[in-house]
Parts: structure tokens; sequence; C-alpha cells
């Protein structure tokens, strides 16, 4: 299960929460347990309710067009609830059976299930939630929503309540990992490793940006994943954010600079590294020089206990004492089903908060010297009772080609 439901309980009774209700899609997989290519399409198409109380049971709200889908990966929750979509004054059924024919075991099922949908005749997300909070008692709770203007779209169902919101408490839930959302997030660093390997290996002089971008693409296409984005750049063009100069020319003594961030099972792989075609300049290496000591130093001292925002000033007053007297960009952040996971992070604002076991934690070094070029280095760690284990096997160090 993704859910870290010990978590969940503690925080809502913290928090004095009946109920959690997502409608965002990450948190609607995480609280279910349900994961669908449709849901990163469309706003507010399932809707997931997760109750205090061990009497009022867990219910996933989604639509009927689903009923394949649900099949073949079921939810945990016990109450499942689909509806139609409304449209042109009417309603979008999906699903139609044959005569005369003998149906699989898996083609009755999504039979009962659709014919469970025709009996309820519930129309869009919104009457479907309304009708299940009404029927899990739960219309004047103090209930907390991921995305309150839901709450809003509901109306006079919830007039009653105690509407909270909840954006930051699932990030809080969400940031100590199950046992199945660390092998999910094994599974991603490697693949991701793989796929960054494929375009070490597409780097050479005359080639372009672009080409290595497109062999890490082709490298997580091929291990099943599904890239988020290819930063950084090569050469002085390898400063600054996400850089779209795709037909930069990379030449010898170039620094290409790796920022390659995929999903797996919609849980991220995000690995940074710094790559050198040929020799280094002196000025390179001396600030890998460190770079490598604040690596070492920072990544070595990430346990349970430690804050984020002591080990941040610690990278940055290392890399600067050891040859890189510029650094400022250091920050440590959560990662899971989102590229960035940590408390408060609505509004721009990353948080300080203390390291806890099952944590999987990334440190980012980044430097964008404008004129000159970048320098990157970042990997995921899962963090253990006394200290953390590397999900990545890629060198720490500059990496030469």
């Amino acid at each position: 299960m993704l859910l870290n439901r010990e978590r969940a309980n503690e925080i809502m009774d913290r928090e004095g929460l009946d109920a959690l209700i997502a409608v965002t899609p990450n948190n609607v997989v995480y609280l279910s347990d349900y994961d669908t290519d449709f849901i990163y399409d469309v706003p507010w198409l399932a809707c997931a309710i997760l109750p205090r109380s061990p009497d009022i049971a867990p219910c996933l709200i989604t639509t009927e067009i689903e009923a394949v889908v649900l099949h073949e990966r079921p939810t945990w929750m016990p109450d499942l609830r689909l509806y139609y979509f409304g449209i042109y004054g009417g309603v979008l059924k999906v699903h139609t059976f044959a005569e005369g024919v003998e149906f699989t075991e898996e083609e009755q099922a999504m039979r009962r299930m659709v014919d469970d949908v025709e009996k309820n005749n519930y129309v869009g997300v919104f009457e479907t939630a309304a009708k299940a909070l009404s029927d899990m008692g739960l219309t004047g709770a103090k209930l907390g929503f991921d995305d309150t203007r839901f709450a809003d779209a509901l109306g006079d169902v919830v007039k009653n309540a105690d509407v909270r919101d909840a954006t930051n408490l699932l990030f809080e839930i969400r940031m100590v990992k199950t046992p199945d959302e660390i092998e999910i997030l094994r599974t991603a660093a490697k693949k991701n490793q793989i796929a960054m390997e494929k375009a070490f290996a597409a780097i050479r002089d005359g080639g372009t940006w672009g080409d290595v971008v497109t062999a890490y693409e082709v490298g997580v296409a091929e291990q099943g994943g599904r890239v988020l984005a290819a930063f950084n750049g090569a050469g002085r063009k390898s400063a600054g954010a996400g850089r779209v100069f795709k037909d930069y020319p990379i030449s010898e003594g170039d620094q290409v600079c790796f920022d390659s961030m995929m999903r797996w099972r919609r849980y991220m792989g995000d690995c940074q590294r710094t790559v050198v075609l040929g020799d280094p300049s002196e000025k390179m290496e001396q600030y890998w020089r460190g770079y490598k000591a604040g690596v070492t130093e920072v990544y070595g001292a990430m346990k349970p206990g430690v804050s984020t925002g002591d080990l941040r000033n610690q990278a940055i007053d290392i890399v600067r004492k050891n040859g890189c007297p510029t650094f400022e960009l250091a920050f440590i952040h959560g990662i899971g089903l989102d590229h960035i996971e940590v408390p408060f992070i609505a509004g721009g604002t990353l948080g300080d908060f203390p390291i806890e076991e099952n944590m999987v934690l990334n440190m980012d070094f980044e430097l964008h010297e404008v004129g000159w070029g970048g320098m990157f280095f970042e990997e995921s760690m899962l963090i253990t009772k006394d200290g953390a284990e590397r999900l990545y096997s890629l060198p720490r160090d500059l990496i030469r080609i």
C-alpha cells in the first residue's frame, strides 16, 4: 500500500480532522492506491475520502469510463462509487455489452460494475461526493481538503462542516514512505540511472545538447518510464535552469550538466551529475574540489533528527571553503509522487524540516555561473534508522568522457 495509514491517523488526530478528502491526482493515487492515465488529463476526475474513524469505510469516486482499469488495478478502498459524465444535457455512457455471447469472468465483473452505475445513476463527481459524504455522516465534520475549491463546489452539503486546507498535511504524511513506496522509488532510481548513462554515451565533440537529451528520453522510454524533464545544458549554456538551446554544439572541455527527472509508476526518479568532455579546465577542477567536499560531508550527515536547514548551511559553507567561493544553491527536498515534497511549498517557500526514518531525500548542489556554465550534483537517499542508503550507484565525482 502507498498510504502511510498510521502517519495519516496521527496527523489527523493532531489536527482534529474527521477525514481527508483528495481530488488532486497524486493525492488520489496516494490515498487510494488507484492509478490511471486518465487522472493525468482531467481535473477533479476522481475523489478519495479517508475517514479517521475505523467504522467508516474509505471511499474512492471515479468515472464509469474507468471500469476496465479498476478491474485490472483495484483500489483497496472498500466503498467504490462510479459516476457518469454529464454531457449535452444528458450523460456520457461508455460501456455497452454484446448480445448472445458468453462473457469471461473479467467481462462479468465489468458488467456488474456498470450495472451498479446504472442503478445509482450518479452524474458528475460533485453529486457523487456529496452523496458519499452524506452516507458517511461527514457533512458536519471537520474535513481536510487538498483543494478547498472542491469544497466550495459541494455547496450546501458541507455548509455545516469545518473545512480546512490540507495541502501541506498531505505533503507531511507522504514524506515518510511505506515499504511499497520505497520499492517503487528504488526501481525509479535504477531506471533513471540507466537512461542517464545512455545520455552520457551520446556526448561527443561536435554533437549537440539536443543529441544528449534525445538519448536520455529514449532511454527513459526503453525503461518503461515517462520523462518529466531533461535539464540542464552544456558549456556556457549549462548555467540557468531548464535551458532550451538544444542545438548548442559540445566541444572539448565543455561541461555537460544533467538534472534528469522521470516517472516510474508515477513516482519520481531525480538525479544530477556533471560530465566533462575531455580534460576539465583548472577552474572546473577547483570548483569540483569544493563540490566533492560538500557532497562527501553533507550526504554523509543525513540521518534521523538532523535539520535540513542546518545541512543546507553546512553544504554552502564547505563548498565555498574548498574551492567554489560563489556557491549559493543548496537545498534538501523529499521525493516521491512529486518532484519536490516538503511542507510549506505553497507560495514558493521551501520549509526546513527534521529528517525522519524512511524519508527519501535529495540534496541539490547547483551552480549557475552565467558566462562560464554550471555544475550539478544530486541523488536520492533513503533515510535509515542510523543514517542513509544511496539509491544511485553513479560515481560521486566529476564524470570524464
